[in-house]
């Protein structure tokens, strides 16, 4: 398994001086490289680090799990339903080896005051790829991914797992897939801190359910265990016909005193904008009145800006992006609840504050039904 590793670290670090010098044609910024440098190197001393590898499962079975979502949202002059469908299909090949892949049908049925109502459907493959577990630092995944870029696109944005049903500004340019290759993993430091990183590759596709852009870039974070704070930095580079260069920043902390997660971003891309989000999440099971309802409960707050470039009238690649057209300011108050550990629902209040379109109040609910059981025999 050791000879394995060394033969995939130096393998990358191959493929990275070729990248670098394919980079450097391209004018390629310096954090670029740097960023690069820094997870292939991270990948290389894993591959070469002693200690214990994966442990034999007693047996393992294919999982269908995703969730079944019915969202809505109320604004003056205009009224919003929204089904969702993710069923996310998990088969184990051995004890390295996964494929996952999560199809998705997004319903959109909308109506505006004195018109009929409208709808269209959004599918889409979320990803389909593969993962290769080398050794417990490694993971080498193929095929279509969601983009390491930021945390939101990751780990939140699943209306299952998603605090609040309306996304934060500046997810409309961070959310995306890829289709390529991506190496990944963590590393202990002295029990102190974890060190988890991503870099990626991927090519540009036209076709309806695999689309994605060219572009290459990746994460890295630091997590303090005795803390429970993580921070990270994300860099992205697309190579497409516009080539521009997108920073984030993101943390993620959740408090020992008290059940409250608190986690936020920012994100720029010099074409479209940049902004900033912040939310925290307060688990009421402490609350002394009304335990029974209030252990099910959490309350939701965020607070979000978004600053629109000035070069985003002159752009030819972002027609699909939906982002505010001038500046704006968003809050929202949220409750979620319990029903079932696999049912939640969910309301919440925001209001809007734009520089152009004016001031406007936002209401959402939600509801959603999480599922997972075994394909065949097994645990």
């Amino acid at each position: 398994m050791f000879a394995i590793t060394v033969r995939v670290a130096k393998s990358l670090r191959r493929r990275f001086f070729m990248e670098v010098t394919g980079f450097m044609r391209n004018k390629l910024s310096l954090s670029a490289l740097l960023f690069g440098t820094l997870v292939l190197l991270t990948a290389s001393v894993a591959g070469q680090a002693g200690g214990p590898q994966y442990q034999k499962q007693e047996s393992s079975a294919p999982v269908l799990t995703g969730f079944v979502g019915f969202g809505s949202s109320f604004e003056p002059g205009q009224q919003q339903l929204l089904p969702t469908f993710a069923p996310i299909l998990l088969v184990p090949l051995g004890d390295r080896i996964l494929i996952e892949a999560e199809p998705e049908f997004e319903g959109t049925y909308n109506h505006r005051s004195g018109q009929p109502w409208s709808h269209t459907w959004e599918k889409g493959i979320e990803y389909a790829q593969a993962d290769v577990f080398v050794n417990r630092y490694v993971t080498l995944v193929g095929g279509r991914f969601l983009t390491p870029f930021g945390i939101y696109n990751e780990r939140l944005h699943s209306g299952w797992i998603r605090n609040l049903q309306t996304a934060p500004f500046i997810t409309a340019f961070e959310a995306s897939d890829s289709n390529g290759g991506m190496v990944r993993g963590a590393i202990p430091l002295n029990g102190t801190m974890n060190v988890n990183y991503s870099g990626f590759y991927s090519v540009s596709s036209d076709t309806a359910w695999f689309l994605s852009d060219r572009a290459a870039g990746g994460r890295v974070g630091f997590f303090l265990p005795r803390a429970r704070l993580e921070v990270g930095a994300s860099f992205q580079r697309k190579l497409g016909d516009e080539r521009r260069n997108l920073q984030a920043a993101d943390f993620t902390w959740q408090l020992k005193p008290i059940p409250l997660d608190v986690r936020g971003e920012f994100a720029r891309d010099p074409v479209i904008g940049k902004g900033y989000w912040i939310e925290g999440a307060y688990r009421m099971g402490k609350v002394p009145f009304l335990k029974a309802f209030m252990k099910k409960s959490q309350a939701e707050v965020r607070m979000e800006q978004f600053w629109v470039s000035p070069l985003l009238a002159s752009a030819t690649d972002t027609e699909e992006i939906e982002t505010p057209t001038s500046d704006a300011k968003r809050v929202f108050a949220g409750w979620s609840y319990w029903i079932r550990p696999d049912i939640r629902t969910n309301f919440a209040y925001g209001r809007e504050f734009n520089s152009t379109d004016g001031n406007r109040n936002l209401w959402t609910m939600g509801l959603t039904y999480r599922f997972a059981f075994p394909l065949t025999g097994g645990k």
